[in-house]
């Protein structure tokens, strides 16, 4: 993403609000009202831990940094619109396919993507080695392990996919949460709020 982190974060966390647009749209997937305030509950929380100050004096800067700031804008809604589609499909091929499978196809396509996509771009990398290898092996297995647990999840959550998309949209809040813990970082007032709100949310939305 471009521009400022503290304005595209947020709005990319939003994609669960596509996802159940979507659902509603295409496929006449409702959730009702009690579960429809939970998962916006929930939402706003995601959206209040991923606003930082951190990136603060970017916004501060003239007319190039308003031209950052409207491209990452731009950036973080195209994002949040394709993850919203993203996980509706996935949602809807899980049951033809099982979440193994699932997990492979994602992986499949991935690996076609990112080839032109790292041709394309200007940036130099290489292969991992040494000690960066093990960590990259690690994070695989988390980020896979993460998937077949989503694809259960929609297994198991019936018609409706609101519910496991809303609570995936969580990982930003929970990487927030261990950044504070393991690289001491401090939250900010809206950040500590956005995670009460979170949980609140996530607490009402798992009794409705």
């Amino acid at each position: 993403m471009k521009g400022n982190m503290s304005l595209a974060a947020p709005i990319s966390s939003s994609y669960p609000i596509f996802t159940i647009l979507f659902g509603f749209l295409l496929l006449g997937i409702g959730i009702g009202l009690e579960r429809g305030v939970a998962i916006a509950i929930v939402i706003t929380g995601v959206i209040m831990t991923g606003i930082s100050s951190e990136h603060k004096e970017e916004s501060d800067r003239a007319t190039v940094g308003k031209r950052r700031n409207w491209s990452a804008i731009a950036s973080a809604v195209t994002s949040s619109v394709v993850f919203g589609a993203a996980y509706l499909g996935v949602d809807l091929a899980v049951g033809y396919f099982g979440p193994i499978l699932m997990i492979w196809l994602l992986r499949l396509g991935a690996v076609l993507f990112i080839f032109p996509f790292l041709i394309l771009t200007t940036r130099k990398f290489t292969l991992p080695i040494g000690g960066s290898l093990k960590w990259l092996l690690l994070m695989t297995l988390l980020d896979s392990s993460g998937f077949v647990a989503l694809t259960f999840g929609y297994i198991y959550s019936g018609s409706s996919p609101a519910v496991v998309t809303t609570l995936s949209s969580m990982i930003g809040a929970v990487t927030t949460i261990e950044a504070t813990v393991v690289y001491k970082d401090r939250l900010t007032r809206i950040q500590i709020a956005g995670i009460i709100i979170l949980f609140s949310g996530v607490a009402i939305l798992l009794n409705v």
